[in-house]
């Protein structure tokens, strides 16, 4: 929770605040771009294209820092990812601060990479 700064932590509160508009009857309520960050791309096609890229520029406007977990195991971050994407917004909202400041940067932080990886696959590809 300290390697991020008061702005990202506000940012990484936004993912999981409260909305409005969403369904009552969405388990755990709020977070839309908290469920889209956890999403499968989908189907193959230009709207598909376009929502990662989206996707991934507003991952990259939490401004993590790049070295976050860089000292951190790869089999922890990975385990920390996977209760991240279990997670409801409600339950992260009610978590402690260092708890809730840990899966969302971790879950930003590797769906970010999953999601370079997958554009630059595509690119690769010619699709």
């Amino acid at each position: 929770m300290g390697r991020l700064s008061a702005a990202t932590r506000s940012r990484l509160d936004d993912l999981i605040a409260e909305d409005a508009g969403a369904d009552e009857e969405s388990a755990g309520g709020g977070g839309t771009f908290f469920a889209e960050l956890k999403a499968d791309p989908g189907a193959l096609g230009l709207d598909s294209l376009l929502a990662e890229v989206n996707k991934l520029q507003r991952v990259r406007g939490l401004q993590l820092p790049p070295e976050l977990f860089g000292d951190i195991s790869g089999k922890l971050v990975a385990a920390w990812r996977a209760r991240a994407a279990k997670e409801y917004p409600s339950d992260l909202r009610a978590a402690a601060g260092p708890v809730r400041y840990t899966l969302l940067s971790t879950l930003c932080h590797v769906r970010e990479t999953e999601i370079t990886d997958s554009l630059v696959e595509l690119r690769s590809t010619g699709t």
